[in-house]
């Protein structure tokens, strides 16, 4: 199987949140282009992580399996270490939200990409 270089960039040392997101978005759209009639994939986080990461009927792996950024729980995380939070708009349309550094969701640190 051929390793996807999408995810490369996630979490990186010289990077930043919004590049995160940035990332993590361009792996969702990968994905909704490889199964069109999906759209997102959907579920808990770790749902999301797992068809992200090749448990798809393509055996798709966008994000290799043991990239840095997901937890023992099979969750991605920021670069904080807290598991992202997604929200499907629509099955073209993913909110993702990073905790930011205080680690705690919906507090004024919080970074969001619609």
């Amino acid at each position: 199987m051929e390793r996807s270089t999408l995810a490369d960039r996630l979490n990186a040392p010289n990077g930043t949140l919004r590049e995160d997101l940035a990332v993590v978005s361009e792996v969702l759209a990968a994905f909704r282009s490889n199964f069109p009639r999906l759209g997102n994939p959907n579920g808990s986080n770790a749902d999301i992580t797992a068809a992200l990461t090749g448990r798809n009927k393509l055996d798709l792996a966008l994000i290799p399996p043991d990239h840095p950024a997901i937890n023992r729980d099979g969750e991605l995380c920021d670069r904080w270490g807290t598991p992202f939070f997604f929200h499907a708009e629509s099955g073209t349309r993913m909110t993702i939200r990073s905790a930011g550094p205080d680690r705690r969701l919906w507090t004024a640190d919080d970074e969001e990409l619609a």
